[in-house]
């Protein structure tokens, strides 16, 4: 009979302990389900800049190196065409240095919103902020993730759409560059000077 009383009494506390648990959990349902679309958003200003940073700087010292062999050229034929090609070849380098120069800055931005929406869980679930201060940071939050989202978004698909002008037009102009570097070997001097390392 004392075994039953025992058995019972830790069944029932038991049963006690999960109803609190899942109590708190349900709580802060609605709250944790607006923190977990923050993240979701995060994660989707991740995806945006997931680009290979170390090809698009490639990209970019090669196109340098041959815009300034460019300079030094006047097409004889189909001026149009060339200088079409070339004011779309000087933007996508435009581009590329833009990414280049604003990937830390959202990529830290990213990492810095994920640590903070972690936080911000983890303190609602263990009832360390009050609603004010939930309420003021989720806001800031808020205006912090779609701040980097949309910033994101515009540098990613930059990138994104450069992609077939660029494909088309390194090839134009790696056999624009390379028949004037075979006419005038000097060209190459000034090619292998704007070619960082």
């Amino acid at each position: 009979m004392a075994k039953f009383k025992i058995s019972s009494l830790i069944i029932w506390a038991f049963i006690i302990l999960i109803s609190i648990t899942s109590g708190c959990k349900n709580k802060y349902q609605v709250e944790i389900s607006m923190i977990d679309s923050l993240i979701s958003k995060n994660k989707k200003a991740s995806d945006y800049i997931n680009i290979d940073l170390i090809t698009i700087n490639q990209r970019r010292i090669e196109i340098k190196a041959q815009l300034a062999v460019l300079e030094n050229f006047k097409p004889d034929s189909s001026v149009v065409e060339f200088e079409s090609n070339l004011i779309k070849y000087k933007a996508i380098y435009k581009a590329y240095r833009k990414f280049i120069e604003n990937f830390d800055l959202v990529h830290s931005k990213v990492k810095l919103n994920e640590k903070q929406l972690a936080a911000l869980k983890n303190s609602l679930v263990d009832e360390k902020i009050t609603a004010e201060e939930f309420k003021n940071i989720l806001e800031v939050e808020t205006y912090n993730v779609n701040d980097n989202l949309s910033n994101a978004e515009v540098l990613g698909n930059t990138i994104f759409k450069l992609e077939p002008d660029y494909q088309r037009l390194s090839k134009y102009f790696d056999q624009v560059v390379e028949k004037l570097i075979k006419n005038s070997p000097e060209l190459k001097k000034i090619m292998d000077e704007n070619t960082e390392k």
